[in-house]
C-alpha cells in the first residue's frame, strides 16, 4: 500500500467526512448518516484470486442505528472489471455475516433442527445491507464498467430473452472532478476544489492564498498535496515542514527563477551562436573561431547547426 492510500483511507475514514460523503451521494444532502453513529470496521475477507491470501476492503463503516453498512472504494485508476470487484466485496461482507451469526448460534447451542443449522441461521436472523461506493479521484471521468451486464458480450436479443433473470450488479460512482464541491460543509469542499484546479497553477494558487486554505488542517493539507502530480510541493513540505500555502508559494517563486535563468542562459547562447555564424560568414578559420569563442569542435557544430 502506497503512502497515498494509506492517507486516503485515513482521510475519508473520518466519520464527519464520511457520512458527509454518503449523504450528499446516496441520500440527496438529506442528513440521513449521522457521524455519532458510524462504527469503522476492520475485516479482511478470504481471497477469491490466490490461495490463502486475503482482501480487504478500504473503508468499511457501519450505521449503528440504522442497521445498515457502506463501503468506500478509493480508485485513482480507472478499473474495467470493478463491477465484479465490488460485488465479490459485498458477497464476501455478507458471508462474513452469516459465519458470525452461524458461529453465535453454535456457541449458545440455540440450533433446534437440521434446517438451521444447513442455513447457518435461524429464520429470525437477518443480515445488514452493504451498499459499496466507488470515489474515483483521477483526472476527468470514470473510463471503467459501471454496470457487472457491461462485462457480458452478448446480443441485445439474448438480453432480452432473459430479462429479469440476467442478475446484475452496479456501483455508485462518485467522480472528484465533477462533484459541485459548493454543497460540501467539511473540508471536503476544499479537497474536491483543489481536484478540480489541480492543472491551473494561477487558480491553485489563488485557492491557497485564501483565508480558508490557510487554516487547513494538517491531514488536509497531506492528502491534497499527495493528488496534486506535483512532487516538489509535497517534499518540500515534508523536508522544511512548511504548510502547504507557503511551500506552494516558494515553490512557483522557484519555478518563476529558474524559468528566468533558463532564459537568459538561452539569450547567452543565442547571441554566442550568432556571433560565431558571422565568424564563419568572414571565412574565420574553425581554430581561430573555437579559440575566440571558447567552445569544442562539437559545440560549434551545435551553435551553427551543423
Amino acid at each position: 500500500m502506497g503512502k497515498k492510500d494509506i492517507a486516503d483511507r485515513s482521510f475519508f475514514a473520518d466519520r464527519e467526512r464520511f457520512a458527509e460523503l454518503i449523504n450528499q451521494h446516496l441520500y440527496q444532502g438529506e442528513q440521513i448518516v449521522l457521524p455519532l453513529n458510524l462504527e469503522r470496521k476492520e475485516i479482511r475477507y478470504p481471497s477469491l484470486t490466490s490461495s490463502g491470501g486475503e482482501m480487504s476492503r478500504d473503508i468499511l463503516m457501519e450505521d449503528m442505528s440504522r442497521r445498515i453498512r457502506y463501503g468506500l472504494e478509493i480508485e485513482t485508476e480507472s478499473d474495467y472489471s470493478m463491477p465484479e470487484r465490488v460485488m465479490t466485496y459485498d458477497s464476501c461482507e455478507y458471508e462474513q455475516q452469516i459465519k458470525e451469526i452461524h458461529r453465535a448460534h453454535l456457541d449458545r447451542k440455540e440450533y433446534t433442527g437440521y434446517r438451521e443449522n444447513k442455513s447457518r441461521m435461524k429464520k429470525s436472523d437477518f443480515l445488514y445491507p452493504t451498499v459499496t461506493v466507488v470515489l474515483y479521484l483521477g483526472e476527468g471521468h470514470w473510463r471503467g464498467r459501471k454496470r457487472l451486464s457491461d462485462l457480458f458480450q452478448i446480443t441485445d436479443r439474448d438480453r432480452n430473452l432473459l430479462e429479469r433473470n440476467l442478475q446484475d450488479y452496479a456501483f455508485p460512482l462518485i467522480e472528484a472532478d465533477f462533484v459541485n464541491y459548493e454543497d460540501y460543509k467539511t473540508d471536503l469542499k476544499d479537497f474536491f476544489q483543489a481536484m478540480q484546479y489541480r492543472q491551473d497553477r494561477a487558480k491553485l494558487r489563488q485557492m491557497f492564498l485564501s483565508e480558508n486554505f490557510a487554516n487547513l488542517r494538517p491531514e488536509t493539507e497531506q492528502v491534497i498535496a499527495a493528488h496534486l502530480q506535483v512532487k516538489q510541493l509535497i517534499q518540500k513540505m515534508r523536508k522544511e515542514e512548511l504548510p502547504m500555502c507557503r511551500a506552494f508559494n516558494e515553490l512557483m517563486k522557484e519555478e518563476r527563477q529558474n524559468g528566468r535563468q533558463e532564459g537568459r542562459r538561452e539569450g547567452k547562447r543565442e547571441e554566442k551562436s550568432s556571433i560565431v555564424r558571422r565568424m564563419i560568414q568572414e571565412g574565420m578559420a574553425e581554430e581561430l573561431i573555437i579559440k575566440i569563442a571558447e567552445c569544442t569542435r562539437e559545440e560549434l557544430a551545435v551553435l551553427t547547426g551543423r
